[in-house]
């Protein structure tokens, strides 16, 4: 009897042991860090600057320090992250900086169906409302429950939904907008037409705080809200038997906003065309043409000045970052440029130019003519964990930049940029894999 029980001990640590073993295999464990110093010389980047200014020369710098866990079932990640300035803090300060950038979890609920909950960057078709925006030292990330669906990158959509507060609560209370809504809901659909075409729609609704008809933050004790709607798409036809790329996109808002103190209703668009065409594996050309509405008569209620969520602001529009927030004036950027790629793909060198204009006529403008800018960049993969990038840009000025920026009568420098950057990022994956 006692042999016997013995075998059976035996027999089911053994088992035990077999399942523990194939759980193990079926892990994974990713263990990856970024570090990206960028010395940056700024001489009117954003806003023109006067004759009796110099430019001003600092280095920034992003740590990331992160692990994935994968399973076949869930799939997790956390980012921790640290940015600053080299010298705004003391080297023995004791001044805590990291942050969580990343903290997430994924579930597989069917085939092909995940939930995916929890602190992560968002990217949408080409990054207008939603990117993670990737220059920014910080990023972009949000605290969102996510329903995804993917079959075989075939038919795609996203549901998400987001609820902000300031701490834990007991009762309702105000919301200081850290973010740019009390509460968001979006969804994304995306359908491959044929191999070579591709559509997307996207609809996001945000609602903020309506302190207006409470009288202000101290009198604000129940949920009211005003809502802001955007809507639209994408439309991407890119044939693989030759090198021309195709692609629009367009966006409306409706809903309302607050102007001078009162609701107006929002009525805005967003239109992007852009074509590119590869001449040969190592030269192509691109050029597009942007149009964010504008407004001619802002106090008559209604604003048709289009509000950008959370897109990736360095990425469009110039890289010297003028035009991130258009107003009532709109903006229209025609643009065009020229990539050559070579040293097996190792190394871009990019020339961009652009070419600014108000969307409606402002009156106190001469014409719609905002000046014009020129982005050239340099970008090397010198290994597969490290990259080095420097860029120079410069902006070609006229006196309505100066009224539209509100330095009128004043002698300015010529505005230019320039930057070189390093970005290191070493992964080491841990893999057991088992034959079942």
């Amino acid at each position: 009897m006692k042999k016997e029980l013995i075998i059976r001990v035996k027999l089911f640590l053994g088992i035990l042991l077999l399942l523990c073993v194939e759980s193990i295999y079926a892990q994974n464990l990713t263990i990856f860090g970024e570090i990206r110093p960028r010395a940056e010389y700024r001489d009117g980047y954003g806003l023109p600057i006067t004759t009796d200014d110099e430019g001003g020369f600092f280095v920034q710098q992003r740590t990331r320090f992160g692990a994935t866990f994968s399973h076949s079932l869930i799939k997790m990640q956390v980012t921790l992250q640290d940015a600053r300035v080299w010298g705004e803090g003391a080297h023995n300060a004791d001044n805590p900086s990291i942050g969580v950038y990343e903290a997430w979890g994924e579930i597989l609920m069917l085939p092909g169906l995940t939930a995916k909950i929890g602190r992560q960057p968002l990217k949408y078709d080409n990054r207008k409302l939603f990117s993670p925006a990737n220059w920014s030292n910080t990023g972009n990330a949000f605290d969102i429950m996510m329903l995804k669906y993917n079959r075989n990158n075939d038919f795609m959509f996203d549901i998400g939904f987001s609820y902000s507060n300031n701490s834990v609560i007991s009762k309702e209370t105000y919301y200081e907008p850290t973010m740019k809504y009390r509460f968001m809901e979006l969804l994304w659909l995306s359908k491959k037409l044929s191999k070579d075409l591709t559509v997307t729609a996207i609809g996001v609704a945000l609602s903020k705080q309506d302190t207006i008809s409470t009288l202000g933050k101290a009198n604000y004790k129940k949920h009211k809200h005003y809502n802001q709607f955007t809507i639209g798409g994408t439309i991407n036809y890119e044939p693989t038997s030759f090198g021309l790329k195709l692609f629009l996109e367009g966006y409306y808002q409706r809903g309302k906003t607050i102007y001078k103190g009162a609701f107006d209703k929002l009525k805005s668009y967003y239109l992007v065309a852009n074509a590119s065409y590869h001449f040969t594996p190592v030269f192509s050309i691109a050029a597009g043409y942007e149009y964010i509405s504008g407004d001619k008569n802002p106090n008559n209620g209604i604003q048709r000045g289009f509000i950008h969520l959370f897109r990736g602001n360095h990425d469009f529009n110039g890289s010297m970052d003028y035009w991130n927030s258009t107003g009532n004036r709109g903006l229209q950027d025609l643009y065009g440029g020229v990539l050559f790629n070579f040293n097996k793909k190792r190394t871009d060198i990019e020339c961009n130019y652009h070419y600014f204009k108000t969307a409606v006529q402002v009156a106190n403008l001469d014409g719609k003519n905002l000046g014009s800018e020129v982005d050239l960049k340099v970008k090397h993969k010198a290994y597969t964990w490290m990259t080095l990038e420097a860029g120079y840009s410069l902006y070609f000025s006229n006196n309505n930049l100066k009224i539209v920026k509100g330095l009128e009568g004043k002698s300015l420098r010529t505005p230019q940029w320039a930057y070189i950057s390093m970005s290191i990022k070493p992964s080491v994956a841990l893999q057991i894999l088992a034959k079942k």
